[in-house]
């Protein structure tokens, strides 16, 4: 045999950025006015992951490293929940129009929402509004601009996404989290397969639903 290469024990390339995954996709759309945006968002430890889902077909989910130092726990959930909502109106106000319900479940992240609608500038403690690397704007200042500026835009609470099978596929988005790659930036294989399930999930909850509103349970003629 001869020698092995001397690639075999070569350094890993190392990307520059923090770890992220991200995905963004159509999923199968229902006829809905106004469009419903389904929120929700996840928080362990210095890793955050948000979701959404709206009736639009719109989908995606996000999720990276938050260092720790930056806010308490506290606010970190606030700021991953509100980044959840810009995501997904970055996608469904891209073909404005038609009146918009997010659906959040964290009663300070609406608080915040509402706030803002009235022409409040509060961000969560903490936060940074100044520019980010590029001269980016920040997402809650965006966001921020989204809910005073947007007409027919109205946020509601969602008590734990319990019990409407179209909201329940933002926590099982966000829920990412631990799957982020250590090695460096990129896009997680799995990803787009996990919202695809959670879609076809909701896809049954809503079958469900038709058949108990139906007097033979579903059944039909035997």
């Amino acid at each position: 045999m001869g020698r092995r290469s001397p690639l075999a024990h070569a350094p890993r390339p190392t990307l520059k950025g923090r770890p992220r995954v991200h995905f963004d996709g159509p999923v199968k759309a229902v006829c809905r006015t106004p469009i419903v945006l389904a929120t929700d968002a996840s928080v362990a430890g210095d890793k955050v992951g948000t979701g959404y889902l709206a009736t639009t077909g719109e989908t995606g989910l996000r999720a990276h490293a938050y260092p720790q130092h930056l806010t308490a726990p506290r606010v970190r959930v606030i700021v991953t929940e509100l980044r959840a909502v810009y995501w997904g109106l970055r996608r469904i106000l891209a073909a404005p129009g038609r009146p918009v319900e997010v659906r959040v479940d964290n009663l300070d992240a609406l608080d915040l929402l509402q706030e803002w609608q009235r022409g409040g500038y509060r961000m969560p403690d903490g936060y940074e509004t100044r520019l980010r690397s590029q001269g980016r704007t920040p997402s809650l200042v965006k966001l921020q601009m989204y809910a005073e500026y947007t007409p027919g835009l109205t946020f509601v609470h969602e008590k734990a996404h319990v019990g409407d099978p179209r909201s329940a596929c933002a926590p099982c988005a966000a829920g990412t989290e631990p799957r982020i790659p250590r090695n460096g930036p990129g896009h997680g294989r799995g990803s787009g397969a996990r919202v695809r399930r959670a879609a076809a999930a909701a896809d049954r909850g809503r079958l469900v639903e038709r058949r108990r509103g139906r007097p033979d349970g579903g059944r039909g003629k035997r």
